[in-house]
C-alpha cells in the first residue's frame, strides 16, 4: 500500500494536474499511480511528464534498447513498480518473455556487443555512479557517439530516480 494518498482524477481543481492527467490518459489509457502521487506537487508533475517523454522518445538510440536499459536498471534497483510496469510495456513493444528475462543477466544474453556495452554501463551507473570503470566507459564508446552516450546516460539516470521515488513511497504496481 502506498505511503502517500493518491490524488484521484477529479479530486484536484488544479489546471496543471488536470492537464498532466489528461496527457497521461492519452499516453497510457489511464492515469498511473506515479502521477496520482506526484499530483501533490503540481509544478513537479507538470515538468516530469514532458521530461520523461523527451528522454524515452526514440532518437539516436533505439527505443527497444532504451526499454532494455529501463528494465535492467529497474531490476538492479529491485523496483517492484517499474519492473511490473516495464515488463508489460516491453511485451507490448514486441519483446519475447525470453528477451525480458535476459535483462536479469544481460552479459549472458544473446544480444549484440553494443547492447551489452550499453547495459553494462547502465549497470555500473546504477551500482557505482561515481566510480564507473574506465573499461566499461571505453566499451560504450566503441559503439556509441557522445550524443548517444548522453542519451543512454539520461535513460539510466532517470530510471534510477523514478525507481527510488516509486519504491520509497511504495507505489502500488498496476496494469498497463
Amino acid at each position: 500500500m502506498a505511503r502517500v494518498r493518491y490524488i484521484e482524477e477529479g479530486a484536484s481543481d488544479s489546471p496543471v494536474v488536470k492537464e498532466a492527467f489528461e496527457r497521461m490518459r492519452q499516453k497510457r489509457g489511464k492515469v498511473t499511480n506515479i502521477y496520482k502521487a506526484l499530483a501533490h506537487k503540481p509544478p513537479i508533475l507538470a515538468a516530469i511528464g514532458p521530461f520523461v517523454a523527451a528522454v524515452q522518445a526514440p532518437d539516436e538510440v533505439d527505443a527497444k534498447l532504451k526499454e532494455k536499459i529501463i528494465l535492467r536498471v529497474s531490476k538492479l534497483n529491485r523496483s517492484a513498480y517499474c519492473c511490473h510496469a516495464h515488463e508489460q510495456i516491453s511485451a507490448k513493444m514486441g519483446f519475447t518473455p525470453g528477451e525480458i528475462a535476459d535483462m536479469d543477466a544481460p552479459a549472458d544474453a544473446d544480444i549484440g556487443p553494443g547492447e551489452k556495452a550499453a547495459l553494462r554501463y547502465a549497470e555500473a551507473l546504477t551500482l557505482h555512479p561515481g566510480d564507473i570503470p574506465e573499461d566499461v566507459f571505453s566499451g560504450l564508446r566503441e559503439h556509441f557517439s557522445d550524443s548517444q552516450i548522453v542519451e543512454i546516460t539520461m535513460v539510466a539516470a532517470l530510471y534510477n530516480m523514478v525507481n527510488r521515488f516509486n519504491e520509497a513511497l511504495k507505489l502500488d504496481p498496476e496494469e498497463y
